[in-house]
């Protein structure tokens, strides 16, 4: 326990550093996830094929194919056209999009649970549909895709540990690195564990509290 004490005094400001990177890239992913969601997600919701179609193949490729693929496609691939990102721009990018996907089924979900007969008499005094959308779909919508978009925000948290794969500083590569130099892997890893779940825990006690604010079905 002492030597365990030890080690995380002068090792863990280091695995900290990468705890900001996490971060960093959490809130940059989030906010291109959240972006793409809705728009795949209104898409889906189309009467229009030409828009309903590509929406749907674009949440099929991504869910079935593997999230470390997808990433060193657009880090290692897109390099070979002459597109080159920087680690950590390829990461919120990979991560945004693969949200992306996830999100726009959250966000469509919320969307269908509005009744219809609240939809239909919205239109029947003259509204718009951009007008419904905003005034009477979205605010009732919103307390139902909370909880679930919380617990993706904490997924979200445990996969940027994939960027390790391309030296992105994050809490894996840090504890990576500190692993490799002391030969200490159980007490250093548990130090990112301890990271990890103080990030997590909060967010996971947050959500259950949302969850508790949904309006009866």
């Amino acid at each position: 326990m002492d030597s365990f004490l030890v080690l995380g005094q002068k090792y863990f400001p280091y695995i900290l550093k990468g705890a900001v990177v996490t971060v960093e890239i959490t809130v940059g992913s989030l906010i291109l996830g959240t972006v793409i969601g809705m728009v795949i997600a209104i898409a889906r919701l189309s009467k229009h094929a030409i828009c309903s179609w590509p929406a749907a193949i674009y949440v099929e490729i991504i869910r079935d194919t593997p999230a470390l693929l997808q990433l060193f496609i657009i880090y290692f691939g897109l390099a070979g056209y002459g597109i080159k990102l920087d680690p950590l721009s390829a990461s919120i990018l990979t991560l945004g999009i693969i949200g992306g996907a996830y999100l726009s089924e959250v966000f469509r979900a919320g969307i269908q649970s509005v009744e219809r007969g609240q939809i239909e008499a919205a239109l029947s005094i003259g509204m718009r549909d951009h007008q419904v959308m905003r005034r009477v779909i979205l605010p009732q919508a919103f307390l139902l895709i909370l909880p679930p978009f919380g617990n993706f925000l904490i997924a979200l948290i445990k996969d940027t540990s994939l960027v390790l794969t391309i030296s992105v500083p994050e809490i894996m590569y840090q504890s990576y690195n500190v692993a490799s130099q002391t030969y200490r892997s159980m007490e250093v890893y548990a130090l990112a564990a301890i990271i990890y779940f103080g990030l997590c825990f909060p967010l996971s006690r947050f959500a259950k509290w949302l969850e508790k604010l949904r309006p009866p079905p």
